[in-house]
């Protein structure tokens, strides 16, 4: 009996993982042709342009969020549980009047501050109305994180996967028209427009849920949102720390050309293979907030997805290594070559976060706020300092040296702080998988970095094979899922 359950919880956790996995890579290869008309069409200092358009609207964000999409997630799961259809819309209403709120009050900053902004995150280029009109872009964000939440807490998982299709081809139709007419002046246009695009596509679906209201000006609704505004208030500082954090990295970073190289790098390591955790996010955080009271199946589920997560994570990260340069040449351009040894050092970052993601969603799920934020601004201040002391030693390889070195230390730290506050405990299996993974990742690194090509490939193709081995037996031990596909092959 305990072995059928087992096969049913890897068999789920690998379904959904697949599926947004699926999802994910087909959102990333319209990203990769959008990425690549950007290059030709931007290049390297347009790209840094945008990147920090985008940092000042993730500061923005932080700051008027409140937190409302993480927490809605966890609520509408529990009512989700428990069937209570007039309490789940009643929430939904109220969630919703509060993110239009936040819209309204993060657009109001951006427009009225966008002299301060302009000096702080872009000095010495003039920008102001450019962040002017980043209002508009700052004011869709928590719209569309708000009914991606009520899908996500409604289990709406197929309705997900569609949205985030049609959402990255939105995005591509609204992007490169306006790079190609407008060149660098249209990249806050094409912010607004996929912003908003983005927003409505979300909207279209969840209001087919639950209709779409809103009261602005109900005293009742104020009184019920204010708690949870009062629990998000932590989640909005711990936003506004690390998109600072961000900030703080792209100003001793230097002019545009190195902070579009330093993003280049980090997309290619951190962005792509970061599809694995979208698929973790959009099925594991609902089903772990509705078992939050139960330490020993929040304990089974965490080290589940652990082993999941790595399994996959590692063939393709060490795949990753090993097309780096033709993936560079033919996803951007030749100018971005430089930016290859930077996401080959910062491979370890993934790695790091296959395995302390999981656990980390522990205190999301238990509503544990202020704990979030402490862990959150540690990482934070670490991060800065790390990135800091590793590019002005080795420049851009040095921060992907930094990227990964701080990785690890956030594992240490939620691995030892939530297993002494939520006795969360990792498991001899677990622990077992992740140490030849690893090896062979960091044999990868290695010979891609100091061998000759020659035996780069040789070595690299060997470690690929046995980590692709490794996964495929251990995943196919634990779950009928890969069972049933080999079954339709020998067919």
């Amino acid at each position: 009996m305990e072995r059928r359950e087992q096969d049913d919880s890897y068999r789920h956790v690998l379904k959904y993982t697949w599926v947004f996995g699926g999802v994910q890579g087909l959102k990333i290869l319209v990203t990769l042709l959008r990425n690549k008309l950007t290059a030709k069409l931007l290049g390297e200092a347009g790209m840094g342009l945008n990147k920090r358009f985008l940092n000042i609207a993730e500061v923005l964000n932080a700051w008027t969020d409140f937190g409302i999409s993480f927490y809605a997630v966890r609520r509408i799961s529990e009512l989700y549980e428990e069937g209570t259809e007039d309490e789940m819309r009643r929430f939904v209403g109220v969630i919703r009047t509060w993110s239009v709120w936040s819209a309204l009050l993060g657009a109001m900053l951006c427009f009225f501050l966008a002299s301060w902004l302009n000096d702080y995150y872009i000095p010495g280029e003039p920008h102001r109305l450019e962040i002017m009109l980043l209002s508009l872009f700052v004011a869709s964000v928590p719209i569309e994180a708000v009914e991606c939440a009520v899908l996500k807490g409604l289990r709406r998982l197929r309705t997900v996967a569609v949205v985030e299709i049609l959402s990255a081809l939105s995005t591509f139709l609204f992007t490169v028209p306006l790079y190609y007419w407008l060149g660098m002046r249209g990249i806050v246009l094409s912010l607004v427009m996929c912003g908003w695009s983005v927003s409505l596509i979300h909207l279209f679906f969840s209001v087919r849920i639950y209709r779409y209201r809103v009261r602005l000006f109900s005293h009742s609704v104020v009184r019920e949102g204010w708690p949870l505004i009062r629990i998000g208030i932590p989640y909005v500082l711990a936003g506004v720390a690390g998109a600072m954090a961000a900030g703080e990295v792209f100003k001793f970073l230097g002019d545009d050309r190195i902070v579009g190289l330093y993003s280049v790098g980090y997309g290619l390591m951190v962005t792509y293979a970061g599809m694995i955790f979208k698929a973790v996010e959009t099925d594991f955080f609902p089903r772990l907030s509705s078992l939050n009271h139960d330490t020993v199946r929040l304990n089974h589920t965490i080290n589940q997805q652990i082993d999941v997560c790595v399994l996959l994570m590692a063939p393709i990260l060490i795949l990753f290594i090993l097309v780096m340069p033709w993936a560079i040449r033919l996803l951007y351009t030749e100018n971005f070559l430089p930016a290859v040894p930077m996401a080959v050092c910062a491979v370890f970052y993934m790695f790091f976060k296959a395995v302390t993601t999981p656990i980390a969603y522990t205190s999301l799920a238990k509503a544990d706020s202020w704990l979030y934020l402490l862990m959150e601004c540690i990482y934070d201040v670490v991060f800065v300092l790390m990135m800091r002391f590793g590019y002005s030693q080795m420049g851009l390889t040095g921060a992907g040296l930094a990227l990964s070195a701080a990785a690890l230390f956030d594992l240490l730290m939620i691995g030892s702080v939530y297993g002494l506050y939520y006795q969360y405990r990792m498991r001899m299996r677990t622990f077992a998988l992740i140490i030849p993974q690893g090896i062979l990742l960091l044999v990868t690194v290695l010979v891609c970095l100091l061998a000759t090509p020659t035996v780069k490939y040789a070595a690299g193709m060997c470690c690929l094979v046995l980590s692709v081995l490794f996964s495929l037996r251990l995943l196919s031990s634990d779950s009928s899922v890969i069972q049933k596909v080999n079954s339709k092959f020998r067919r």
